[in-house]
């Protein structure tokens, strides 16, 4: 089978910096990968290599199994998104729609047609004819999507669109971003710094560190399974401890128990300490432990108050041991 994106052993260095390194990477057909990482980390340099607008400085880029290492962005039928959305702001939305499409040569009434498709899918047809300044950044923002798709690309590339929308659009578009993926079959490539963006939408997760592979796999591998701790703090865990029989863990706070005086534990690994801080959230409540030279977030709904004596309860099915130098798996396996 052909793959859509395939990186083979790709480097760009920016004078003396490498802003991505050996980096080998198949995008799968039809499916949702999530380039994920911090700042600099390297996945916009690889964004753009894919897109043409960077060339790296040693590896190739292959698309759909055809030589593109040095193909300039217009030849290489890739849809992109921009994280400012880049629309012209002279244009009503259904001329931005069509540039694309003017650019291809494509004739009026297939233009019109798809135009129409593009805005329908989208949600927007009963606004072609506003201009850009008229819309608001969620519609600005489903503009630049509908553009992106109309030329029917084999690869939909997206550069953070949702940075720049309030954190409740955020969590709107991030669904409307899925359903137009998977209604279309596109196959996308997302850049995002945001864990809970990649979560939802990838069924890829590359999470690079420096312009290397860290990890990647499908959400539901990598988010219980970091394999290092870098992985694990960008993705929310705040729990490293070193747990004598165990040697280096990691543990999410809503699987520690903080057990207060009299309370009988289960089986696990007991630790005891002082709670030092405690946070009711509704439910139940935080509680930061001091162990030793060790601070652990664990839960509770008992009433624990600052300086109160307490043990923690640490499930040894829910301890992800975080070992120096793990190895960076060769494939993705399974994206379901």
């Amino acid at each position: 089978m052909v793959n859509p994106v395939e990186l083979d052993g790709v480097t760009r260095e920016f004078g003396g910096v490498t802003a991505v390194q050996d980096l080998d990477l198949t995008v799968p057909e039809g499916k949702f990968t999530a380039l994920l990482g911090p700042s600099g980390c390297g996945k916009t340099t690889t964004l753009r290599m894919i897109a043409g607008y960077l060339a790296p400085t040693r590896g190739r880029i292959l698309l759909d199994g055809a030589e593109a290492t040095r193909l300039p962005p217009e030849r290489r039928n890739l849809g992109m998104v921009f994280q400012s959305y880049a629309l012209f702001p002279h244009l009503t939305v259904a001329k931005n729609v069509a540039f694309g499409l003017r650019m291809r040569k494509a004739g009026r009434e297939e233009t019109r047609r798809r135009v129409g498709e593009a805005l329908e899918l989208v949600g927007l047809s009963h606004l072609a004819e506003r201009r850009p300044r008229e819309l608001s950044g969620g519609q600005q923002q489903r503009v630049a999507l509908a553009r992106a798709i109309v030329i029917r690309p084999s690869v939909l590339l997206l550069d953070e669109p949702l940075s720049n929308l309030d954190a409740r659009l955020r969590v709107q578009m991030r669904q409307e971003l899925l359903n137009v993926q998977r209604e279309t079959g596109v196959t996308a490539v997302l850049v995002t710094h945001d864990q809970d963006e990649a979560l939802e939408l990838a069924d890829l997760m590359v999470i690079l560190r420096d312009g290397r592979l860290e990890q990647l796999g499908h959400p539901r591998d990598v988010f219980p399974a970091p394999a290092s701790r870098f992985v694990a703090e960008f993705l929310g865990y705040e729990n490293f401890l070193t747990v004598p029989g165990h040697g280096p863990v990691t543990i999410r706070p809503e699987y520690v128990r903080v057990l207060a005086a009299g309370e009988e534990p289960p089986g696990g690994t007991l630790l005891s300490g002082t709670a030092a801080r405690v946070t009711y959230r509704g439910t139940d409540c935080l509680v930061a432990v001091r162990a030793g030279d060790q601070t652990v977030l664990g839960t509770t709904a008992a009433e624990i108050r600052p300086g109160d004596e307490v043990r923690v309860l640490l499930p040894g099915d829910r301890l992800i041991h975080l070992p120096e130098n793990a190895p960076v798996p060769a494939t993705a396996g399974d994206t379901r």
